[in-house]
């Protein structure tokens, strides 16, 4: 359980709050890349700030205020020109680092325009994503992560609007007990990969043991497998908002093309306010292009153009008390994009920390709390919190793996096993500077 106190530390993001000065110590998704078009600039919310996003007349993203610094204007309504975002009113005109080009109404002759200091956050463009730097001083290094990496066809990213705060859609990333009963199907054959669920409701008590890492920790769950053996799931936490995880096969497994361990996926919980957030989703391959019929239009079919599911509290997720009979534990369909939506909001806007009585499954989830409010107390110090990476050579992921593997019943899972197993990644490419 969380103090009050703690509590608030780690789930209050908006301006000026400890929480939300955590985050903006790092890099953090503000868009798809696709949702971005030129010349139409696209309203954003993230952590409780009202922003604009636009591309230059370059095509590069810019990401300032939404509001004129003249009169209040929404500046997604108006043009990309000039070098820069002008406003409909009257005219002025705003960079994308946040310097006023133009006051058509004050003449040639006035300096005016010096004197303005729009807000303006840095953006890059990596793996479909469009990410802003919105903390202190200058940013860190982008993280290399493999998808940043990756050509476009190895990697496939969407996002999932949820209503509720963004810590315990972060929570549920590395709770693999919950895998046993909340995505449990009744019919295996109903389940996205039959044998991976047959697994994982073999044992419905996972061993789970965790170790730190420079970005967050690496978090073993063994089950009892086979007689003699045991399946382990090796997934991740990614300070400080994001994981890494084995998820949905990325090609069709009924064409005999899906074997283990061809790429993973990874959430990341962006707060839009404190009582909703978007979980961007990643899917990537280590060396296999990702199956596009597969995964859009049977895996994410349920995510609608504005990146809603249908399955809802509105329509409390179209739960099917029928279906819970014959075919899933929840009763709420094969999506466990629904499954998890539903885990997440059902605790409320923001849970009661204080109230919990937290089991020996929990472990990871308290370490995840651990790292957070320590990586509070780093910053107050004055000092980079864990993974905040300046140096250009540093790299913590290069020790990051996802698998899951069956080995022999026995096997340490802190001895470094997974290295013998580790996929070979492909020639990394240089990341976008």
């Amino acid at each position: 359980m969380l103090t009050k106190e703690n509590n608030d530390r780690v789930t209050q993001t908006g301006p000026g709050t400890l929480g939300g000065d955590l985050l903006r110590r790092y890099w953090q998704p503000v868009a798809l890349s696709v949702e971005l078009k030129h010349d139409e600039p696209f309203a954003v919310r993230i952590m409780s700030e009202d922003l604009v996003l636009y591309r230059d007349e370059q095509g590069k993203p810019c990401l300032i205020g939404r509001r004129c610094p003249h009169r209040g204007v929404d500046l997604s309504y108006g043009r990309v020109e000039d070098g820069g975002l002008r406003c409909l009113y009257h005219g002025w005109l705003l960079s994308g680092d946040g310097r006023c080009l133009d006051q058509p109404g004050e003449g040639t002759a006035s300096n005016y325009k010096d004197r303005i200091k729009h807000k303006a956050y840095p953006c890059k463009e990596a793996g479909g994503l469009i990410l802003a730097y919105m903390g202190p001083g200058d940013p860190p290094n982008l993280p290399k992560f493999p998808f940043f990496l990756a050509p476009p066809e190895r990697s496939w990213t969407t996002k999932i609007h949820h209503d509720c705060n963004y810590l315990q859609g972060n929570e549920g990333n590395v709770d693999p007990q919950h895998l046993s009963y909340l995505h449990r199907f009744l019919d295996p054959r109903q389940s996205v990969d039959e044998r991976v669920n047959s697994l994982l409701i073999r044992d419905s008590a996972p061993k789970l043991e965790v170790e730190e890492t420079g970005y967050g920790f690496r978090l073993f769950a063994a089950r009892a497998a086979a007689e003699g053996e045991i399946y382990i799931r090796m997934s991740n936490f990614i300070m400080p908002n994001c994981s890494a995880f084995d998820g949905s096969p990325l090609v069709d497994p009924r064409t005999g093309k899906s074997r283990e361990n061809l790429g993973y996926q990874m959430h990341w919980h962006v707060p839009i306010d404190d009582d909703t957030h978007w979980k961007y989703t990643i899917l990537y391959g280590h060396e296999i292009p990702i199956d596009l019929n597969w995964i859009e239009k049977i895996v994410f079919a349920d995510v609608d153009e504005n990146y809603q599911l249908a399955r809802n509290q509105g329509n409390r997720y179209q739960q099917n008390r029928q279906e819970m009979k014959t075919m899933s534990f929840a009763g709420m369909g094969q999506s466990f994009w629904a499954h998890d939506k539903f885990a997440v909001e059902a605790q409320g806007a923001i849970v009661d920390r204080s109230a919990e009585h937290l089991g020996t499954t929990d472990k990871p989830t308290m370490l995840m709390r651990r790292q957070l409010l320590q990586a509070i107390d780093a910053m107050e110090a004055g000092q980079d919190p864990l993974f905040v990476e300046r140096d250009k050579a540093a790299n913590a992921l290069a020790d990051m793996a996802v698998l899951s593997k069956v080995v022999p019943e026995g096997t340490d899972l802190l001895s470094g096993w997974w290295r013998d197993f580790r996929p070979k990644i492909g020639p990394i490419m240089e990341i976008l500077e």
